[in-house]
Parts: structure tokens; sequence; C-alpha cells
């Protein structure tokens, strides 16, 4: 299940790998859940359809990511859900090792390993930049989950209306159910990152305003430790993010202007980890403010 919004030159990537599959076609559907785009998505699901099934659902406006893998859900004939984004490439073995995680255990939330990329084309034969090492219980870049337990545990929150955070809400849930994590290295799976432009860099930074202002609502719900460290609203998370920045040398105003420097002395991995401290630190920023304001007298 893919929801999605513009980007079509992507997402026509990411269904062409879904026709390769080493499942038979008969054996799945991929559900696109087109989350209120400016752009027209059609003419690429319609690429597809003669070779897998697929089918486009439309909602008539942007209602976030959490309601539109919901409705994905409601529409799904599929006894399991595999997520993906619509900027996720996989391999042909990619379903059929999920499938083969639900297969042996009934109680299962499949994960597998995502690989960053900044190749649109060929994105298999090309090294990655690195691996995403996230630690989430579901992680909606590359997981499965039976739909009869995403029913069970309420589907995801629409309060998450922006981006960031609603996969781990989830994921607490069916953690809390019983279920369990179990990764196959089979389920591989490359997340499209490109290193960012000065034009590009706006979109990035409001992504990271908007994964603040969802993480305080993810606080809120979920109090505690362990969910500061998530959020990264720590002490140790911003000095480490001022050490990222070279002591707040790099900031959103000249980060695009040394990526290509930076990526010829140390590689596309280090101009990677460069552009990630800016951001990270722009939304640890961010957070501050939305944590603070979120405590004000209403």
């Amino acid at each position: 299940m893919i929801p999605a919004y513009n980007r079509r030159h992507v997402l026509a990537v990411c269904l062409r790998c879904l026709t390769t599959q080493t499942l038979a076609p008969r054996q799945y559907e991929v559900v696109v859940v087109d989350d209120g785009s400016e752009e027209d998505l059609e003419p690429v699901v319609e690429e597809v359809a003669e070779v897998i099934h697929v089918r486009l659902i439309r909602l008539p406006h942007n209602l976030g990511r959490a309601a539109a893998r919901n409705r994905g859900i409601d529409v799904a004939r599929g006894e399991v859900i595999v997520f993906i984004d619509s900027d996720v490439f996989v391999p042909p073995g990619f379903l059929e090792a999920h499938w083969n995680v639900h297969a042996r255990n009934e109680r299962a939330v499949g994960r597998g390993p995502l690989l960053l990329t900044e190749h649109l084309e060929d994105p298999f034969t090309r090294p990655p930049v690195l691996r995403d090492p996230s630690p989430a219980f579901l992680d909606t870049a590359n997981a499965s989950v039976r739909r009869t337990h995403l029913l069970a545990a309420g589907g995801f929150d629409e309060g998450f209306r922006h981006y960031g955070w609603e996969d781990l809400d989830l994921g607490i849930r069916l953690k809390r159910m019983g279920l369990r994590r179990v990764f196959s290295r089979r389920a591989v799976a490359y997340h499209y990152q490109p290193l960012p432009s000065t034009k590009t860099l706006v979109d990035l930074l409001r992504k990271e305003e908007e994964r603040a202002q969802m993480a305080v609502r993810f606080l809120r719900k979920h109090p505690g430790w362990r969910t500061r460290l998530a959020v990264q609203l720590t002490p140790l998370h911003q000095i480490l993010a001022y050490v990222m920045t070279g002591g707040g040398a790099l900031g959103p105003q000249n980060v695009a202007a040394v990526v290509d420097r930076v990526r010829r002395a140390l590689g596309p991995s280090g101009a990677y980890f460069l552009v990630r401290g800016v951001l990270n630190r722009h939304y640890l920023r961010a957070l501050r403010h939305e944590w603070t304001r979120s405590l004000a007298p209403h």
C-alpha cells in the first residue's frame, strides 16, 4: 500500500519495481492512495496496470499520510498489508520476503533493511548512500502487518495530520497487543533521498517543522523518557546537533552551497551526514518552540 502526493516521476519508478516481484501477479495487489495530489497520477498507474493488479484511490484533498493509509487499509483485499512510500524502490524478492514472515508467524510485524539511495534510475546496481538506522517497531517505509491486526489497533491516528510519527504511534499500539517485530534481511528496500539543492532545501526544512509539530502530539499521547528519546527532546540531542553542524557554522543559509565540496572530499555518505545534521538542528529548534508553546497556558 502506497500513499502518494505529487512526485509522479518517482512514483513511476516505485510502481515499475513492483511489476518484477517473484510472487505471481495474482498473489498480490497494489493500492495507491492519491492524497489530493496537484499532479495527475493516473497515467503512471495505468502504465503498470496491464502487468499487475493495481488500484488508484483518490482523496478529495490532502488529508495527510495517516488518513491516506487508513483509506488504503479500508479498501485492501489482501490478508497482509505491506507498507512502502512512493519514494521507496523494492527488488524482486521484497514482497515474497514479507509474505514469508507472516506465513511463519501470525502475530508478526514484518520489517526489513532500508537503504538510502540518491539514484532514481537503476538504484539496485549502484551502492547505497548508507543504511537508515531507524529502530522503530513500525516504519511504514518498509513494513508489513496483517489487516486484522491493523483494524484491531484502530488504524493510524489521523490527528497526525502533518509529516511524522504516525507509524511510531501505531507501532506502540501493535506492540501492546502482543505483536512481535520480525526482521527479514531479504525484505530490503531502497529509499530515494537525493542530496538537496537550494530549491529543494526549502521543502525539506518545512518537513522538519511539520515533524516537530507532530512530535509534540506524539509526546502528549505517550509521555515518558522513551518518547523524549525518540523525539530527541533532550539536552544531549541539542549538543550533538550543535557538534554535527560545526558549532552552528553550518545552517540552512549555506549548507546547499558546500554539499558538492563535501561530497568530493568525503563521498556521498559524508555529504548526507552534513545535510542531515543541518536538517536535524532545524527540527530541534522547531521542536523546542512547539513544546514551549504547548506548555503555555491557553
